[in-house]
């Protein structure tokens, strides 16, 4: 089911104004927030197209990322504002984002330095996302918007739905992004680590210099299609740069970067102190937000009949200043 135009959520404080995309598992809506002077939001819900049991256990899927990426406070990583039940709807309510995709951009080749600053900016959100044992697992230039008026690059639309753990999840590829796309994500028992990421952002950084998609890793592993070099289609991109992407894009993972931080200080650029992020010395977690997640997954759980388990997810665990511990934790 695919909300209409018009419908009022959570006590008519949100209207939903269109569905700006459908996926597999997901539908994404923009809407207005009556609560806070109808500026405009994204809402995220799990897509009602399963068995009961297999909607159930997609819409806690989604209720654990949410919580995650609710940690994950970052100027460049879009932010997830609340999460409500809309009848037996899971939503996940995210700052809208004025801007327009790189997939959208108005010139197809980028300069290699501004490129490059859209990368530093992604590369240090994923710094901040991996810190948290997440992955994004859909980079590219469709995911990644660029602020109206602003050289700032955020990362949006994670996937959050691929923790749904399900066969069929893991044996179809409609969903993978042809080109951006590690090879470990055509396997059903591939394992996707960081690695994974840095192999779409470099893919990314590939297309947005050459402005070519690259070929993607399945048709270079099965059918041994070359990838062309960088340089080779745009002579302007720096040795450097093209040795960095080439290195990202290894169709081995164990030849790849293993860390965003290593494959920044290949293309030569900075990464935050420590390698975490620290341009938001104001951190810290929205534990409204983080409990509030905990319920609904534990009220998934109670319709899945495990009351031993929501009973020990409900009992919070203070920390020496008496707030809250983190929630517990789950496989990415």
């Amino acid at each position: 089911m695919v909300w209409p135009t018009g419908k009022t959520l959570k006590n008519h404080r949100y209207t939903i104004q269109e569905t700006l995309g459908q996926g597999r598992f997901s539908v994404t809506y923009l809407a207005k927030d009556a609560k806070n002077n109808n500026h405009l939001v994204v809402i995220k819900t799990a897509k009602d197209v399963f068995f009961p049991n297999q909607f159930q256990q997609l819409q806690e899927s989604l209720s654990k990322e949410a919580v995650k990426l609710a940690k994950c406070n970052h100027p460049h990583i879009v932010e997830v504002k609340e999460t409500f039940y809309e009848g037996n709807i899971y939503c996940i309510v995210m700052k809208y984002i004025s801007g327009k995709t790189l997939d959208k951009r108005d010139n197809k080749i980028v300069l290699e330095k501004e490129a490059l600053n859209y990368i530093q900016q992604i590369g240090n959100a994923l710094i901040e996302v991996h810190h948290h044992q997440l992955l994004h697992r859909d980079i590219r230039p469709g995911n990644i918007i660029i602020r109206t008026g602003k050289p700032e690059a955020v990362l949006i639309d994670f996937g959050l739905a691929l923790n749904f753990d399900h066969e069929l999840t893991k044996t179809r590829t409609e969903e993978l992004a042809q080109g951006f796309a590690a090879i470990e994500c055509y396997y059903r028992d591939g394992e996707r680590k960081a690695y994974t990421d840095i192999y779409s952002l470099g893919a990314t950084l590939y297309e947005l210099l050459t402005g070519t998609t690259p070929v993607s890793a399945i048709e270079r592993k099965l059918e041994n299609k070359p990838l062309s070099p960088p340089k080779s289609l745009n002579s302007a991109i720096s040795d450097r740069t093209n040795n960095a992407i080439l290195k990202a894009m290894e169709l081995e993972a164990s030849d790849r970067p293993q860390t965003v931080q290593d494959w920044l200080k290949l293309l030569g650029l900075s990464i935050p102190k420590g390698g975490k992020t620290s341009s938001n010395p104001g951190f810290s977690i929205n534990w409204t937000l983080v409990w509030a997640g905990v319920a609904a997954i534990a009220t998934l759980l109670t319709a899945l009949g495990v009351p031993q388990m929501v009973e020990k997810w409900l009992t919070p665990q203070q920390t020496p200043t008496g707030s809250p511990s983190a929630s517990p934790s789950s496989k990415p």
